[in-house]
């Protein structure tokens, strides 16, 4: 994912420190004198707000100074791969010299690097480490002003005061106050639950912020897993088409080679009496490229074939195949002599869908056979093909099984019902897959014969 243009971050960090640089004019004599009055009114609300002052005014001038820097790092950061340390190294190193650079700021308020200072810096690379996939800086800014701002809260409690928290005059002189009421303990727990509660929103803005990025990222992986899957569903495709034109071709060169080769005997005189019945066979062969071609043009074509002759163009159309050898056909006289009205380019195009389909199943599994068994059942002949395969999944309409797209399987349901037939698939115990296809035989009604 690609980070924000470098001039939005470095418009944004520089857009940051000059609020840092405004908020340093700000005078704080007015906090100064309410904390003041807070011992001569005794009351523990005057103190809180107090306290709340003064954590929202430096709260204020540190994240405008931690905003600033940690852009600004991303914005030099971005405008070449060799100064991708800076996105870590400025801020890491800016900030902190920032306290130690202007002794005195304002109207002679002390900047002091505490342990509040050191975690926010930390934070900053903590927040840079997680979100940096993230392009948003906005979100970014938001999860590290929660952290900073809960920090801040961490001054004003007098308990942390040794450990070096809250050594800035004007958290000094809130505490200061907090003892002469003995109240300290006013803020050690107010002080304490707005840290916590603030923290855990900036863990909270932070995880979701990761866990949405992932999210984007998986979305993005996701669809280019698509994008890809449909290029190559329609590469094969193409190769599908190509494969069977090629088989096409080679079927209509069958009889055209026979009209020519007829042909130029009859024009060469040699065909004496014979002519008529070469004529004959002319005539043949020309109807059955003429009902080849209505085939492949009209979806709707039908002709009355034999079982035995669509299984015979079946085989014409495998034959090229180095895996023929490993089909074999079961079929008894009756089935063989049965009579189907079928579109039988497209139909013969379905079972060899099948038998390829089969084929695969059995290189994933190192089977051998695939039988092509044909049956009775009824008014119906079924043309079942079975492999010694791993068997079809139980969601086998979204592909075959075995790693491919699925537009085998879909061609043959699609062939098979604009015929008013039925195709099924079932696991074979012990090993298997089997297809079937239940075409009603020409001349049968729905009763039977």
């Amino acid at each position: 994912m690609k980070e924000n243009s470098p001039g939005k971050h470095l418009a944004a960090g520089a857009f940051f420190l000059l609020v840092w640089a405004a908020l340093q004019q700000v005078s704080a004599a007015p906090i100064l004198h309410a904390i003041a009055r807070v011992p001569e009114s005794m009351d523990s609300g005057d103190l809180l707000a107090a306290a709340s002052f003064v954590v929202l005014l430096n709260s204020l001038r540190a994240i405008a100074l931690y905003l600033g820097w940690f852009l600004a790092g991303n914005g030099f950061a971005s405008l070449r791969i060799s100064l991708a340390p800076l996105s870590w190294l400025l801020p890491a190193a800016a900030i902190p010299l920032t306290y130690f650079l202007l002794p005195a700021v304002g109207e002679g308020i002390q900047l002091h690097f505490g342990i509040p200072a050191v975690l926010s810096v930390t934070s900053v690379l903590v927040i840079r480490y997680l979100t940096r996939s993230i392009p948003d800086w906005v979100n970014k800014s938001i999860a590290l002003s929660l952290f900073v701002f809960s920090f801040q809260w961490l001054d004003i409690i007098p308990y942390l005061t040794a450990y070096g928290a809250g050594w800035g005059e004007l958290s000094t002189s809130v505490k200061t106050a907090a003892e002469l009421l003995e109240r300290e303990w006013v803020l050690n727990w107010s002080g304490g639950v707005a840290f916590a509660g603030l923290f855990l929103s900036g863990v909270i803005t932070t995880e979701l912020m990761v866990t949405y990025s992932a999210r984007l990222s998986d979305m993005a992986l996701l669809r280019d897993r698509e994008t890809k899957m449909a290029r190559l569903r329609e590469e094969n495709l193409a190769n599908r088409s190509i494969v069977e034109m090629q088989q096409l071709v080679h079927d209509l060169k069958r009889p055209l080679t026979t009209i020519m080769g007829l042909a130029d005997i009859i024009a060469a005189g040699k065909s004496g009496k014979a002519a008529e019945k070469h004529a004959s066979v002319i005539g043949d062969a020309g109807r059955s490229m003429e009902e080849m071609i209505s085939e492949i043009l009209h979806e709707d074509f039908r002709r009355p074939v034999s079982v035995g002759e669509l299984i015979e163009y079946v085989f014409t159309q495998i034959s090229p195949f180095p895996w023929r050898d490993g089909v074999s056909c079961t079929g008894d006289e009756a089935v063989m002599s049965g009579q189907v009205e079928v579109n039988v380019v497209r139909m013969s195009r379905a079972v060899v869908n099948l038998l390829d389909n089969a084929h695969k199943a059995n290189l994933r599994s190192g089977g051998e056979e695939i039988l092509l068994d044909l049956s009775l059942k009824e008014e119906y002949v079924e043309i079942a093909v079975r492999d010694q395969g791993n068997g079809f999944p139980s969601d086998w309409d979204a592909g075959s099984g075995w790693n491919s797209t699925g537009l085998g399987l879909q061609y043959v349901t699609m062939v098979v019902r604009s015929h008013g037939g039925f195709f099924s698939v079932e696991n074979i115990p012990g090993g298997g897959g089997r297809a079937a296809i239940l075409l009603r035989r020409a001349g049968e009604g729905k009763d039977g014969v």
